[in-house]
């Protein structure tokens, strides 16, 4: 990726509709968050852990706006030319509103969860 390396855990479906999920806190992409229902439904499920967590180094992101450029890029490289939503759980917010203000054509919602 032209960013860096993003660590992610894909569930390719057959439907059309596609979902990146931003996760919270210190957590990372590889147990599932969740997003069952999204994939039950024919949803693809696109989770990469932001920068600093996981496999996904500081540098490819510093900012929000920073990692905008690497879920756009890795989108692109999966083959994912449209998100239905990019879902920010509690601290992945700031991460999931980027990609829909800098990427417009790509992010069709972006849902805010906060889990406690």
């Amino acid at each position: 990726m032209a960013n860096g390396p993003v660590e992610y855990r894909l569930d390719r479906r057959d439907g059309p509709a596609a979902v990146v999920l931003l996760h919270g806190g210190h957590l990372r992409a590889g147990p599932p968050r969740g997003e069952e229902v999204s994939a039950a439904a024919g949803c693809t499920v696109l989770a990469p852990s932001r920068p600093g967590c996981g496999r996904t180094p500081v540098s490819t992101g510093t900012s929000p706006t920073g990692f905008a450029g690497a879920v756009s890029g890795l989108c692109a490289h999966l083959g994912i030319q449209r998100v239905d939503a990019v879902a920010g759980v509690s601290a992945g917010g700031p991460t999931a509103v980027a990609p829909a203000a800098l990427h417009p054509a790509l992010v069709r919602k972006v849902p805010l969860l906060s889990l406690r």
